[in-house]
């Protein structure tokens, strides 16, 4: 029997992951069976059930991959000179979001279970610490290098500022699901006013 490579078990996991994503923003986080998943996928349940074992599984799996993706491109972004602003740094991580999970209403069905299910709340922290801490780093770098403000001081206001941009995300994501007239375009040009001057 030929070996399984890790690259072919990583494609596997990210095109099961895939179909799950189809599934959830088709029918719904909580109407979604693991059966519903099967057959989007193509695949066996031992095949399934060999990388998976329950949604949340699943789901933990989806937006690590999407995240994962985006630490990259920021890590990219911060190499840039010029620098890239805040508001283009949320314009990355939108467009990148947005080019992984195209229906962004699957993203507010999952903040929905987070009260009610302990797997997700556990995800939700993590991811949540994760992004804190991305956005943060590159604050500090933009204070620092395009407001000629002092290391500590930086640092310091970044991690306050980065629960911001925090909100500043989601509160896209939300809009954009719950508003048929929501401006996106109007919506990201203020973002681009947040933040511009890193001294103010």
């Amino acid at each position: 029997m030929p070996k399984v490579t890790e690259e072919h078990r990583q494609a596997r996991r990210r095109q099961i992951a895939q179909a799950a994503l189809r599934c959830f923003a088709r029918n719904g986080f909580q109407q979604t069976s693991m059966a519903d998943i099967i057959a989007e996928s193509g695949l066996s349940a031992g095949a399934i059930y060999g990388h998976y074992k329950s949604k949340e599984e699943l789901v933990e799996l989806a937006v690590s991959t999407v995240l994962d993706d985006r630490f990259v491109e920021v890590a990219e972004a911060r190499r840039r000179d010029p620098l890239p602003t805040p508001g283009e740094m949320v314009r990355l991580l939108l467009r990148g979001i947005e080019s992984q999970i195209p229906d962004l209403t699957l993203l507010l069905q999952i903040w929905g279970q987070v009260p009610i299910n302990p797997r997700l709340g556990e995800l939700a922290v993590r991811v949540g610490a994760r992004i804190r801490a991305v956005l943060t780093d590159y604050l500090a770098t933009w204070y620092e290098r395009r407001g000629g403000i002092a290391p500590e001081e930086a640092a310091a206001r970044a991690a306050e500022d980065a629960t911001l941009y925090m909100g500043i995300i989601q509160g896209y994501v939300t809009q954009t699901t719950l508003f048929a007239d929501f401006d996106r375009d109007a919506y990201l040009a203020a973002v681009d006013r947040v933040g511009a001057d890193p001294r103010r």
